[in-house]
């Protein structure tokens, strides 16, 4: 099965876009599942999400048959402690994951490492391959579908993710988040059960610092083109017999929506859908 969605829902810049003008901020999942049966949730990355929010998400989620969510482990976990925190990890899994699991509304779990969790730092080794391990050896990876995405290429030897840490991740049955974007090649290793992968866009000029009077809004400001997105058909095409989640995090301008929707015509998972632009005439959308 492949599930394609966007990183994210809620996005002002979305309305008139592709989120009607007047539709109430409550209505916008609504809308956004009739096209996607999947998103991933980045806010439980800045925030622990509270015991309100954990039930509000299942029962949205309930009303709309099939659909599930994809969550971001807390930054605490990932980047304040750089993999530490393991306790921290234990209680989002318990209080958060678990609940949304047991609803059937679970998809898969980023763990989003930071760029300064490095395997080497110039020649010499860390201790961040082993913190990994202890925290996904701590964890539910057998029930629940976690994916590492690696930002950092010293986790890499040429090109592809170095054998100790593949044969970790493949112990363990956890995944590595495939990335397409300036930070790190693309590459699909078969690690997991599932396959997780991110679309970042390619705006490679402005990924670490947005130039002065550049139009873009952000580096994720990018919309992908066919042939952009086609070679992705046959790096995922090795892995169809398996769950494959694919989620765009180009956001800015509703581009996010645009490509998903064009995967999934690419990857043979749907018809390509006609979006209309909310706010007029224009195409929004035409394949």
């Amino acid at each position: 099965m492949i599930l394609v969605g966007t990183s994210g829902w809620s996005y002002e810049d979305w309305v008139g876009e592709f989120y009607p003008p007047g539709l109430g901020k409550e209505k916008w999942l609504e809308f956004y599942a009739r096209y996607f049966n999947t998103t991933e949730i980045n806010s439980s990355y800045y925030a622990f999400p509270s015991r309100a929010m954990v039930q509000g998400w299942i029962a949205k989620a309930s009303r709309l048959q099939g659909f599930e969510f994809s969550l971001k482990m807390p930054k605490r976990v990932t980047h304040d402690s750089l993999l530490l925190d393991v306790e921290h990890a234990l209680e989002f899994e318990s209080s958060v994951l678990a609940p949304m699991r047991d609803a059937s509304c679970l998809g898969a779990v980023l763990i989003q490492l930071s760029p300064y969790a490095t395997l080497y730092r110039g020649e010499e080794r860390t201790d961040h391959l082993e913190r990994l391990e202890a925290l996904l050896g701590r964890l539910d990876t057998s029930g629940i579908d976690y994916a590492v995405e690696f930002r950092n290429r010293s986790w890499l030897d040429g090109g592809r993710l170095r054998g100790e840490v593949k044969a970790m991740l493949k112990r363990l049955g956890v995944a590595a988040c495939a990335v397409d974007g300036p930070s790190m090649p693309p590459i699909v290793e078969d690690t997991a059960r599932h396959v997780y992968v991110r679309f970042h866009g390619h705006n490679a000029d402005i990924w670490y610092r947005k130039k002065e009077g550049d139009p873009r809004m952000n580096r994720y400001d990018y919309s992908y083109t066919s042939e952009e997105l086609l070679p992705w058909k046959r790096l995922l095409e090795p892995h169809a017999g398996g769950m494959i989640r694919a989620y765009f995090n180009n956001h800015p301008r509703a581009n996010a929506v645009r490509n998903a929707v064009l995967f999934e015509s690419l990857m043979g998972i749907k018809p390509a859908q006609k979006l209309e632009r909310q706010s007029g005439l224009s195409r929004f959308f035409q394949e």
